[in-house]
């Protein structure tokens, strides 16, 4: 402040030694040449007061500013220094707590650990996880001392094993009672002796072997049966179908026993194709010659009607393709 107020008063005084100049200068007489050039001196030289007056201004302005910036520089140092001291103080309180042993942690965090170790045992149980399940109860009696827990928890652990094993076991027999149901016997076979290997001890797998053959000799008395009725009411294409099912199931005897019975429906099933063969061929429906054609050799390939059709195929192909009506010989044999 006293800085501005002295440059004011130095301002002053060199305005007036300017006026002085100027009055000096220009206000004598034309002859009084020494008179005018001291004026023109004085001007000179209150102009560079003047000057030097305004650049001192500007310093102490500037000086001004660096002062109001080190206060403020000093302010944010202050609060600096004072946050620095307090995350000391944090920081030190971080370490102590560090410092603490595992017992100390432990005792202080039980209750929270203890819970969690329990809902890590119930999540297990319920993914069937049963190793693991274990591991936790082991974990809970050693790092916590709950003896009597641990004891309840590990029998709870068993009690659900248990019922998942005879629920799978269960599932698993149902699944093999299911395959013989659908008389798929080789897949009902193979399942039931991977139990039988599994699960040597259960009542319910020792008892598949017998339910098996059981089932199995029931569905082949169903068929020998059928078999009959189709014979007696020469029913030839259902004789076939029972019997190409039947032949599974027959040991050899079987098969020779119903061998002559077989070979009549066979002949008769191949009597039938001829005459719808030779119907076909008559009525010149070169297609469904082909078909029945194709039938014959696929069921009777060794026969003297296959053999005959085959020599003809030929020639119901180029009829098929060119739409003739042209006739062929329709003759066949049975043999």
């Amino acid at each position: 402040m006293i800085a501005r107020w002295g440059l004011g008063v130095a301002l002053i005084a060199a305005a007036g030694i300017l006026l002085v100049g100027v009055t000096m200068a220009f206000g004598g007489s034309d002859g009084a040449m020494d008179h005018r050039l001291v004026g023109v001196i004085i001007i000179a030289a209150s102009a560079m007061v003047i000057a030097a007056c305004l650049a001192m201004g500007g310093l102490v302005r500037l000086f001004i500013k660096m002062e109001s910036n080190s206060y403020r520089t000093h302010d944010v140092l202050r609060d600096m220094y004072a946050r620095v001291e307090e995350n000391g103080r944090a920081l030190a309180v971080i370490a102590e707590n560090v410092q603490l042993s595992e017992a100390a942690r432990s005792i202080s965090h039980r209750s929270k650990e203890r819970t969690v170790l329990r809902l890590a045992i119930n999540d297990e149980i319920i993914r069937g996880d049963w190793e693991a399940a274990y591991s936790l109860v082991e974990q809970l009696e050693a790092r916590h001392g709950y003896k009597n827990e641990a004891i309840r928890l590990r029998a709870d652990v068993d009690q659900s094993r248990k019922l998942s094993q005879e629920r799978k076991l269960h599932e698993a027999i149902e699944a093999v009672t299911a395959h013989m149901e659908a008389h798929d016997w080789d897949r009902a076979r193979r399942e039931m002796d991977a139990l039988l290997v599994s699960e040597p001890d259960n009542a319910e797998v020792k008892g598949l072997p017998k339910l098996f053959a059981r089932k199995r000799d029931e569905h082949k008395r169903r068929l020998l049966k059928a078999w009959d009725e189709s014979v007696q009411r020469n029913e030839i294409d259902r004789g076939i179908t029972i019997l190409k099912e039947l032949d599974q199931y027959l040991t050899p005897n079987e098969a020779a026993a119903l061998e002559e019975s077989a070979r009549g429906v066979f002949r008769a099933r191949l009597h039938n194709l001829g005459v719808q063969f030779s119907i076909a061929v008559t009525e010149r429906n070169w297609n469904e010659a082909l078909r029945i054609a194709k039938q014959i050799n696929d069921e009777f390939p060794n026969s003297r009607m296959a053999q005959e059709v085959r020599d003809r195929v030929h020639i119901l192909n180029k009829r098929a393709a060119e739409g003739s009506d042209e006739a062929i010989g329709v003759g066949v044999g049975t043999a």
